[in-house]
């Protein structure tokens, strides 16, 4: 049978708390405040859908919200695994990461910490790794648990911070930017995976010959500001809203449907139920996984009978996949899983 033949069209996303966001502005700008005015507007009052996970703590003012605070990337790991684990007894949906600059500095701090720890020696910054090995570390300790918690179902929120920067054309002119404070490899994963970059934005503005204070949300960016999304149906900015904010986003939803509000029903009834199905499916198969510890005696146990010119060849798959030739150092549940493979192969 053709693979092509139960191929369908695709339909776009009719939830709109199925798409991934990344939300910028100035420091105090409402930028936490505004995830948690949305998902209140949106679930008539109803918070619990929520979980703020909380790498810095901004959440003070925000009567009512669930937060989680992670001082440590461990603590973010431990996080991600405890929602997996609990996901069928637990009211939380959509998760804020707040902020994903501080997350990037927690999994940096954590990689050096372990690659010091591997390789006998002090590691002051992701970069003192060399031929790139510490960038695609951060990258792959980062992703893994963004991964996980998007297969288990749950709706991503990314919070972070602006910064001003200088651009040069190649014709030579120059010009300021604000853009998100995200730099580098952390920078291109959460916007490579991100439907919407959204800027609350603080001004002034003369209102019948008084200048008074204004905030927009800006859907789409220009050459001074950095923002945007996947669909054409969106207006350049709104004045700072929760309700706004979500009619925004279904109005564009909307209009790809053709305005057919029935459609638009149908699909998210459906997509929701496939989402759920798959997300199911993945917490099933991460919970009857195997521990590190359970890897590493299968592992030990295949290796004890081999003969020696073998276990030389094994040492070397370990060293380079594991990081040491004892396979008890690593607890990396998928290289184990590949090394418990590998000598079962042999």
């Amino acid at each position: 049978m053709s693979r092509f033949k139960n191929l369908k069209p695709h339909r776009v996303v009719a939830d709109a708390f199925n798409y991934k966001y990344v939300i910028a502005g100035r420091p105090k700008a409402g930028k936490t405040s505004l995830v948690h005015g949305i998902v209140k507007e949106k679930y008539d009052g109803d918070l619990s859908k929520l979980l703020l996970i909380a790498f810095e703590k901004g959440y003070n003012a925000l009567n009512g919200i669930y937060a989680e605070d992670i001082n440590e990337w461990t603590d973010f790991v431990e996080l991600v695994d405890d929602l997996i684990e609990e996901k069928d007894d637990i009211p939380f949906r959509i998760l804020a990461l707040d902020t994903v600059d501080e997350m990037a500095k927690m999994a940096t701090q954590h990689v050096l910490k372990v690659q010091s720890r591997k390789q006998g020696k002090k590691f002051e910054a992701i970069n003192d790794l060399a031929y790139g090995k510490g960038y695609e570390l951060l990258d792959n300790t980062i992703s893994e648990q963004l991964q996980k918690l998007d297969k288990a179902g749950f709706s991503l929120i990314y919070i972070t911070h602006d910064k001003d920067r200088q651009f040069e054309t190649r014709e030579g002119l120059k010009y300021d930017k604000t853009t998100l404070s995200l730099s580098g490899r952390v920078r291109d994963l959460i916007l490579n995976q991100v439907d919407f970059i959204v800027f609350v934005e603080l001004g002034k503005e003369l209102e019948k010959g008084v200048m008074v204070d204004k905030r927009y949300i800006y859907f789409r960016g220009d050459s001074g500001l950095e923002a945007g999304s996947r669909f054409k149906h969106v207006p350049n900015r709104i004045e700072y809203s929760y309700k706004g904010f979500i009619d925004t986003v279904e109005q564009a939803i909307e209009a790809e449907y053709g305005g057919d509000k029935k459609a638009v029903e149908e699909a998210r009834k459906e997509q929701n139920a496939q989402k759920e199905k798959e997300a199911q499916e993945f917490v099933s198969k991460v919970k009857n996984a195997k521990t590190p510890e359970e890897l590493q005696s299968e592992i030990l146990e295949i290796i004890t009978g081999m003969e020696q010119d073998v276990k030389v060849e094994v040492a070397k798959y370990f060293k380079e996949h594991l990081g040491s030739a004892d396979p008890r150092k690593s607890d990396d549940v998928e290289a184990l899983t590949k090394a418990l493979e590998y000598v079962k192969s042999l």
